[in-house]
């Protein structure tokens, strides 16, 4: 399985697409570092504990890197002697391997260079600011997690990428939202962002990353939520992904 990741992990690197897609999230990063920071370090640590959500976004992004043009080896792998459990998992611990590495790249250059750039106006607001950054972070990973195993079991099983994506952010943006509210008639109770619902916790699990979430619940409740809730996401989706996987007819 260590072989095979390594091999998935050496495939990317070889694309071009990664290298793009690396130096557009570190202008975008750098750009949204100097708007929002206005020269001071402690804005910039402010406005990067609002940023956790754009995992979630990126994730189809991140599982093309991996699973793009994947499809057309599988025959081989599968025909070598790979067994297909080994396939599904190895590339998905490849995506979640790459988007972790890339999150600590991008942070690293948005934190470094802001230490080394900005004025340090406020050293014990500033601690406190990026205590509060590592513990939405910590509370992100899970979540990210549950986006890309989704990603990745759409991807492994729907031959067209444009479908599976579209079909992701219509989900994401549209398809989730319409769900709570239809559960929120048949149950004829209002569940809002506001009172920590842990329906809608469950139902949209990119809303903990919001602020809405974050905002005066820094606890470890809240942990117990997002590790909880993304781990669930990730469990079921894999388990759903690797069966439809196995049953599929590989040509």
């Amino acid at each position: 399985m260590l072989n095979y990741i390594k091999a998935e992990l050496w495939k990317a690197s070889q694309r071009l697409s990664l290298a793009m897609c690396t130096g557009v999230l570190l202008l975008l990063a750098g750009a949204y570092s100097v708007l929002m920071s206005g020269g001071s370090f402690v804005n910039l640590a402010a406005s990067l504990i609002l940023t956790p959500v754009t995992g979630m976004l990126l994730a189809p992004a991140l599982v093309q890197l991996v699973d793009g043009g994947g499809r057309e080896t599988v025959k081989n792998e599968l025909s070598f002697g790979l067994g297909r459990s080994t396939v599904y998992l190895g590339k998905l611990f490849a995506v979640l391997f790459l988007g972790y590495a890339l999150c600590a790249l991008v942070l690293g250059v948005c934190l470094g260079g802001g230490w080394v750039l900005f004025a340090h106006d406020a050293p014990q607001d500033e601690r406190v600011l990026l205590a509060a950054l590592a513990f939405a972070l910590l509370g992100a990973l899970p979540l990210w997690c549950s986006a890309a195993s989704v990603c990745h079991m759409a991807a492994m099983n729907i031959r067209s990428a444009g479908v599976w994506v579209t079909l992701y952010y219509m989900m994401f943006f549209f398809g989730q939202p319409i769900l709570v509210l239809l559960v929120n008639l048949f149950l004829d109770r209002t569940f809002s962002m506001e009172d920590g619902s842990f329906l809608q916790a469950v139902l949209l699990p990119y809303s903990l990353t919001m602020p809405q979430y974050l905002s005066g619940w820094l606890s470890w409740e809240y942990q117990r939520w997002c590790w909880g809730i993304g781990l669930g996401w990730t469990a079921g989706s894999t388990f759903l992904g690797m069966l439809a996987f196995r049953r599929q007819d590989v040509r």
